[in-house]
This record gives C-alpha cells, sequence and structure tokens, in this order.
C-alpha cells in the first residue's frame, strides 16, 4: 500500500510492460521528484519529473544535457534523437521501442508527450548514456553518476537485516500504517492464483485498472464484479486505489501480472512463475507473502 497525496483529476498516462505509467485514468496521484547529476540538482523550468505507480518519468531533455548529450525533436514523425559523443539513441513517441547504436531495445514505459515535453523512463536514458542511477525513497531523490566519486544522498535507512534491493524496488512488502482498510478485503479470503490465473473481486468502493503491455487501451474494472486475468509475458498489472473521505491521502496497490515484464522487477522476481507480485511505494513481495501479511492486519 502506499499513501500518496490525491489531486482533484488523475493524469492520463501512457501504458507500461509492467508497474510503469498508466494509460487512462490513474487510480495513484503522481509524486514530485528531485533529480541531482553528479552531486549537483538539475534544473526544470516548466514540466516537472515526477514519481508514479513505481517509476521515475522525466522531461529527457533536460537530463541528458546534464549528462552532456544533445536532444533533437522531429514533429514530422514525433521522434526523438539523443547524441552523445559517439552514442546515439533514437526513439518515436507513444512507442516502447528505442535504438542505442543501432541496437533494438524497449522500454518498459513507452515515451510520451506531456506539457510540449518528451517523458521517458529515467533509468533507461541515464544507463543508456553510461550513467548509475540511484533511488532515495524517503526524500524522493533520484541521484545520477557518471563516476563513482559523484556525490550522493544518504541511503534510505535499512533494517538490520536489509532485504534484497536493486534501488528501485526492495524485497520486502510493507503495508503503511492506518491504511489497510483495501488490503483486509483485496488479500484476505479473496485474491487467489490457479492454474496460472489470478482471480479476485474488486471490493466496493475500490477503483481499479487493468493494463497491457505496449499500445493495449487500459480496461477500468467495476466494483462488486470478479475479474480473472492470465499471468506471464506481457500481461501486464492491476492497479488498485481507495479514497479515505477526509484525508489528504489514499491507499493503493499495483499487482504485476508479469514477473519478468519491467526490468527492475525482474531482477528482484525473474525467477518465480506462476505468481503475482504486489508493489507498495518501492517495496514489493509475491501476492503468496502480502495474503499472509494481510491476514495479521488488525
Amino acid at each position: 500500500m502506499k499513501t500518496i497525496r490525491i489531486r482533484m483529476s488523475y493524469t492520463l498516462l501512457a501504458l507500461m510492460m509492467v508497474f510503469g505509467l498508466i494509460g487512462g485514468v490513474a487510480s495513484a496521484a503522481q509524486v514530485k521528484v528531485s533529480v541531482k547529476v553528479n552531486g549537483k540538482a538539475v534544473s526544470f523550468p516548466d514540466a516537472q519529473p515526477y514519481y508514479e505507480s513505481n517509476r521515475v518519468m522525466i522531461p529527457i531533455r533536460f537530463v541528458s544535457e546534464a549528462l552532456g548529450a544533445t536532444v533533437g525533436y522531429s514533429s514530422v514523425d514525433r521522434r526523438v534523437t539523443i547524441e552523445q559523443d559517439a552514442k546515439r539513441i533514437v526513439m518515436k513517441i507513444n512507442s516502447d521501442s528505442v535504438t542505442v547504436d543501432s541496437v533494438l531495445k524497449t522500454l518498459d514505459v513507452p515515451a510520451r508527450l506531456e506539457q510540449n515535453r518528451t517523458y521517458v523512463p529515467l533509468r533507461f536514458v541515464s544507463e543508456a548514456l553510461g550513467a548509475t542511477v540511484g533511488w532515495n525513497q524517503q526524500q524522493r531523490l533520484v541521484t545520477i553518476s557518471t563516476d563513482k566519486e559523484s556525490n550522493t544522498p544518504a541511503p534510505t535507512p535499512a533494517p538490520s537485516t536489509a532485504p534484497k534491493s536493486n534501488g528501485m524496488y526492495t524485497v520486502g512488502f510493507k503495508f503503511s500504517p492506518g491504511y489497510t482498510k483495501l488490503a483486509k478485503q483485496l488479500f484476505v479470503n479473496n485474491m487467489k492464483v490457479a492454474n496460472g490465473k489470478l482471480t479476485f473481486t474488486l471490493p466496493e468502493g475500490a477503483k481499479a485498472t487493468k493494463y497491457g503491455a505496449g499500445d493495449t487501451p487500459p480496461v477500468k474494472l467495476e466494483a462488486g464484479k470478479t475479474y480473472t486475468f492470465a499471468l506471464g509475458k506481457g500481461m501486464g498489472f492491476v492497479s488498485f486505489s481507495l479514497v479515505y473521505p477526509g484525508r489528504d491521502s489514499q491507499e493503493g496497490y499495483s499487482v504485476a501480472l508479469d514477473s519478468k515484464g519491467n526490468q527492475d522487477i525482474a531482477e528482484l522476481f525473474g525467477n518465480i512463475t506462476g505468481e503475482a507480485i504486489v508493489i507498495n511505494d518501492g517495496t514489493a513481495s509475491t501476492l503468496a507473502e502480502v495474503q499472509k501479511m494481510a491476514m495479521e492486519l488488525e
């Protein structure tokens, strides 16, 4: 579960392969983040980077230029070109395909246009340009380093038995205190996996949207109805939320149907098949583990 500020209108999001930004009406609001390159804050004069659905999205020009690259845009075919020395990256708006030095790669979040700026997943662009990306969950701060001596923020405090983490996600799901109503309704005696499929009934009052890979349009689910989705490659994820009247935060979860569809999740759960992965505010575990935790909630 994650608690984040609610905005009056939700943002239109692009589809991602798993756990990325969503197309249609989103169930969780965007959270602004800060970005530093080699210890220096990056200035964004208009469109701002943000953290949403466990993915940091950035206006590509400013970070690329901070890394010493040049950015070009062709309005004719909506193509973005990033060049740094001999390296060349080419991508198109609303496409999850990108070429890096003529090698075809797949974005987990398609490039998209917002506020007249091209947004892309931060980790891909930074690492494609030879940089190392770090994420401080508490500070909502992204650090990009081009050498080992670059300044980085203090790491998010970890328990004495720190769970496995890759900087974006941490294995070891956690609920947020005071926001567990949806968790009890969703994960206790409801959601289940059988024969390679995930089945659940959407609780009354809750909202959910099913997102697939590529250009698959999002599907808004209806409260009170039972749904079954296949697990596996390209199946995407389901985003859930529950608004608490009178509070400025909401409860929300993302449930991955494909443990390998997103590179960051695949690093931690890529060896798991036939199981859904539940994410909350950067922490993640298998559905079976989350259900055990939910049954112990008061």
